[in-house]
């Protein structure tokens, strides 16, 4: 493989895992969270503490390949 910015040979291929986290998106913030949230941590602290605890994050791993050049250390992606 090639190097697209210098032409150099010398080109590792590795693979990068990112995070990805899970959230709502405006909608939702506009119509239920701004009293969801206030209301379910006032009334609702310890089983929404215990859900919290059981179920963790939501979160999303993505694991991409990636060229790096060992020479100029020009990434880029590959599919």
């Amino acid at each position: 493989m090639k190097c697209l910015k210098c032409g150099s040979e010398n080109v590792n291929i590795q693979a990068v895992a990112t995070v990805k986290t899970k959230r709502h998106g405006a909608m939702w913030w506009l119509f239920v969270g701004w009293w969801w949230i206030p209301f379910k941590w006032l009334f609702l602290f310890l089983p929404a503490l215990i859900v919290k605890l059981i179920r963790g994050k939501r979160t999303e791993n993505i694991i991409q390949s990636q060229a790096v050049c060992q020479n100029c250390g020009n990434i880029q992606a590959v599919s």
